[in-house]
């Protein structure tokens, strides 16, 4: 016999308001058992911010998977419908043990044991197993020394720190208390995009978007779509946002160079990735790729928001 296991994280604002540690739900195939409990059996639903779903008695892996996916898609829509915010891993770092690791834990506990995958798994249910997890935290120690070296030279320099500057650092630092590589690679891109003014095109790029609008007022096409048209065409006066960017990493940041890219060119792979994101353009971007760019990405931005007033550090 086959078992699924769906591990989920619960966000800190909302909760299924239940003191249960487990409910069982009801479905039509009364040969399967369905149950939604709290990762810890010492904790209640409501009050658990990991949350497991468990499906037991399928006759075969692909069965057992099959059902898992079906009944993951309807718990996704189910808490969406009350409002509860969940992470089913589905973009997620996945820490897991090696088969040498888990093998040394069962030897501890004597028992079977299974890394604890968050998202959907699949496993035989017998012997029953313990489910084992990796929850190490990095964390990136700052020098006091070059701390305080920066804090003094700022104290001296007295910084004058404008709305849309105080925007982005706002942006930049709500980055880091982010839980995903999305979120904090979405709001990184944000802070730079606090930063940036458009400038007007030239002459004759502005003469020609005032012909296209003066064209468009007069045509036959439905007030709302015309009026649509027009809006946009007026955007088009200024630089767009990938220009403008490019003109404000080169304006500020110079030939320094970021991962393989010269600054401008950086930008615009990350504006190209924040669009795929935002939009769903397909394919979006995988897990690696946002990952992989968003720790280049924050040295980006700290150089963009700091280096015209400290000077830039050795890369």
């Amino acid at each position: 016999m086959y078992s699924f296991r769906i591990r989920f994280n619960r966000s800190p604002t909302d909760t299924i308001q239940s003191a249960a540690n487990q409910l069982s739900v009801s479905v039509p195939d009364t040969r399967v058992s369905i149950v939604l409990s709290a990762r810890r059996d010492d904790l209640p639903i409501q009050d658990s911010d990991q949350l497991v779903l468990v499906g037991s008695g399928y006759q075969t892996e692909s069965e057992a998977r099959a059902a898992g996916s079906r009944l993951q898609d309807a718990l996704m829509v189910a808490l969406a419908r009350v409002r509860v915010g969940v992470d089913f891993g589905h973009r997620a770092a996945k820490g897991m043990f090696t088969t040498h690791g888990l093998n040394w834990v069962e030897e501890q506990i004597g028992q079977r044991v299974l890394n604890d995958i968050h998202g959907l798994m699949v496993f035989q249910s017998e012997p029953k197993p313990r489910f084992a997890s990796i929850n190490a935290q990095m964390i990136r120690r700052a020098s006091p020394e070059i701390f305080m070296s920066a804090f003094t030279q700022a104290i001296s320099l007295q910084p004058q720190i404008s709305e849309r500057d105080l925007l982005a650092y706002t942006l930049f630092n709500a980055s880091f208390f982010q839980p995903t590589a999305d979120s904090r690679f979405l709001l990184l891109v944000m802070s730079i995009e606090a930063l940036i003014e458009p400038a007007l095109r030239s002459s004759d790029a502005q003469k020609y978007v005032e012909s296209l609008i003066e064209q468009t007022k007069s045509s036959p096409l439905p007030v709302e779509e015309r009026n649509s048209i027009l809006g946009s065409l007026r955007w088009l006066r200024r630089e767009s946002i990938n220009q403008a960017g490019k003109r404000l990493a080169t304006e500020r940041l110079g030939d320094r160079v970021y991962g393989d890219r010269t600054a401008p060119e950086f930008f615009t792979h990350c504006y190209q990735m924040r669009s795929d994101l935002v939009h769903g353009n397909l394919p979006v971007p995988t897990f690696e790729d946002v990952g992989g760019a968003v720790a280049t990405l924050e040295v980006f931005v700290s150089d963009l928001l700091t280096g015209p007033i400290l000077g830039y550090p050795v890369q």
